[in-house]
C-alpha cells in the first residue's frame, strides 16, 4: 500500500525483497541471459506439468483480487484524464510540487 498510496518508486532489491521478482542482473545482456536460460528449462518441461501449474497458479489468484485487476484499465484511464493527473505531471515537469484540486 505505501507505493501506491505516495507513489514512491523502489530498487530492484527492494522489488525483489517483495517477491515482485525472483532475480536480479548486474547487466541487461545479463538479464537477457538468465531469461533465456529459464525459458529453455520450463521448454524442457514436460508440457502437461507446465499446463497444469499455471492453471494451479491462476486458481491462487483470489476472486476478489482477480475481480480488482479486472478494473485497474478502467480506473487507471478514468484517473489520466482528470485534473488532478495532469497538474501532477506539469508539477513533476516544472520541478515543484503539485497543487491538487479533486477534479
Amino acid at each position: 500500500m505505501r507505493y501506491m498510496l505516495t507513489g514512491d518508486h523502489w530498487s530492484a532489491e527492494e522489488a525483489l525483497r517483495m517477491g515482485v521478482l525472483q532475480e536480479i542482473s548486474p547487466t541487461r545482456d545479463k538479464a537477457l541471459e538468465t531469461g533465456i536460460k529459464m525459458a529453455e528449462k520450463i521448454a524442457a518441461c514436460g508440457p502437461l506439468g507446465i499446463k497444469t501449474t499455471l492453471a494451479s497458479a491462476h486458481l491462487a489468484i483470489d476472486s476478489w483480487q482477480a475481480d480488482a485487476l479486472s478494473k485497474l484499465t478502467a480506473q487507471y484511464g478514468a484517473l489520466y484524464r482528470t485534473e488532478d493527473f495532469k497538474e501532477g505531471r506539469r508539477a513533476e515537469a516544472e520541478g515543484r510540487p503539485p497543487i491538487y484540486q479533486g477534479k
